[in-house]
């Protein structure tokens, strides 16, 4: 059901001109699970159908463990062969009907998109989960390119992949008042139901009063990493020139930037936030304001020109559901975060 390659763009134009083909797998013996595969990836490269994951699947069932979507680093997973096909000589499979749902995750955003984890980090397992479990079992792919700014624009927008994921939604009711990214994101783009919600901070050095209104920062420079929306500052009025923003390699190192005096203040999820602190022993040096503070939900998003967009957004949703009421969501939530907090990087 998914085949995933992993491609790194450093450009938009790299972005859609560049592929990356995996060697092939011969069946009859054993495979060695590196960082970013899948059991559907693997079965694309040994049987050239993704849908065969499941052959994998039951053969190494024991060592998996219940979840298919979980695989580990080191793990020798057994290839079997199909019908007539032999240990020297791979055969393919037919090729689904319909054309797979693409979808598009990025790496270094840890936990939520992280080409280093064995599932991509936590927000490509939810994708993955929900298609796996979504209404028709549609057929689906998830490619890793590392140039998150590029996703919406051009690559979902000229239909080069169908989904991307870890966007945020903007609030759409009143169109006038909406900065320009909001309204870009408004006017091209449909979501998903929520894959995940994130509780967000503004945090400042420890010396500075305690800001309570979003007006208090008018003027002040916040930091925000590179490619992240500014939408969550559009909404409550901080647009430059109102307010100056610079851009930092990732979230994370907004704290450093706020500790170092380059940056007054740092717009970053609290998750995120308080890894680095702890990393940093900051405790002392940077507070966050809590009557600034609040929660904001990651979708999945496809464009509105998409053909497929309303069947492919009723897959995905209808997959978020199951997961969410079969409990699989909240598992592997627990699980990534877990692992993040424990993981003081």
């Amino acid at each position: 059901m998914r085949n995933v390659t992993m491609l790194l763009a450093a450009t938009a134009i790299s972005a859609l001109a560049t592929s990356a083909q995996a060697d092939d797998i011969t069946c009859g013996e054993e495979y060695t699970v590196r960082a970013g595969d899948f059991l559907s990836g693997i079965a694309q490269r040994a049987y050239d159908d993704i849908g065969a994951f499941r052959v994998i699947y039951d053969v190494n069932r024991d060592l998996i463990g219940p979840n298919p979507g979980i695989i580990r680093i080191g793990q020798r997973l057994l290839i079997p062969c199909l019908g007539n096909q032999t240990a020297q000589q791979p055969s393919a499979a037919p090729a689904g009907d319909s054309a797979p749902i693409r979808v598009v995750s990025a790496t270094g955003w840890r936990p939520f998109l992280d080409e280093s984890n064995p599932q991509g980090g936590l927000l490509t397992e939810i994708a993955e989960l929900a298609l796996v479990n979504a209404s028709g079992k549609p057929d689906y792919e998830i490619d890793f390119i590392n140039d998150f700014g590029a996703h919406l624009d051009p690559l979902i927008l000229r239909n080069a992949f169908d989904v991307s994921i870890g966007q945020l939604q903007p609030d759409c009711a009143d169109p006038a008042q909406l900065g320009s990214e909001s309204r870009f994101l408004c006017d091209q783009f449909e979501f998903s139901d929520p894959m995940y919600e994130e509780i967000f901070g503004y945090y400042s050095a420890a010396s500075d009063p305690e800001f309570t209104a979003h007006q208090d920062l008018a003027g002040k420079t916040i930091c925000r990493a590179e490619d992240y929306t500014l939408v969550p500052l559009e909404a409550v009025g901080l647009s430059e020139p109102a307010v100056n923003i610079v851009r930092a390699g990732d979230a994370a190192s907004c704290i450093d930037m706020v500790l170092a005096g380059n940056a007054d203040i740092a717009l970053v999820a609290v998750e995120v936030a308080d890894v680095r602190i702890r990393e940093l022993n900051a405790r002392g040096s940077v507070q966050l304001h809590d009557d600034l503070s609040y929660i904001d939900f990651f979708h999945a998003t496809v464009a509105k020109t998409n053909p497929r967009s309303a069947e492919i957004l009723s897959a995905i949703n209808s997959g978020l559901k199951t997961i969410k009421e079969s409990g699989l969501w909240f598992q592997t939530v627990r699980r990534h975060m877990s692992e993040f907090r424990s993981s003081g990087v």
